[in-house]
């Protein structure tokens, strides 16, 4: 059996996360085994006063995937990742994501005072 691959964007390039604001996407992966995913966030020339925060979040049940959200009782967080107070500044990060995961959100939160644009995406195994 071929190898497939499937990209997916969770958050599209370009994407502005306002001052104050969360930014979030969710994903089934319940017929996926695993994938990689990447995330960015870009500072502006005046960056924000608190750092925005990236957040990866994964649920357990074998349902429905739920509704987005912060951490709590669907979701579960996996993995932060901060992009900085220094202006113009780009932090990008990747994290493998294992098969057993049946659900998967990304969340950009935290950043004050300036918008951060950000991104989300995962190359998901669809068949091995």
């Amino acid at each position: 059996m071929a190898l497939t691959k499937t990209p997916a964007t969770l958050i599209a390039a370009g994407s502005s996360n306002a001052a104050g604001s969360t930014t979030r996407q969710v994903i089934d992966l319940r017929s996926m085994y695993g994938g990689i995913l990447t995330v960015k966030l870009a500072n502006g020339a005046t960056a924000p006063t608190v750092q925005a925060v990236a957040n990866v979040l994964i649920a357990h049940n074998s349902g429905a995937t739920p509704t987005a959200g912060s951490a709590g009782t669907d979701w579960k967080t996996i993995a932060s990742w901060g992009g900085g107070t220094t202006n113009n500044a780009v932090s990008e990060w990747s994290m493998v994501i294992d098969p057993a995961i049946t659900h998967l959100e990304v969340e950009i939160t935290g950043n004050t005072a300036q918008a951060v644009t950000c991104e989300a995406y995962i190359t998901q195994l669809a068949g091995l």
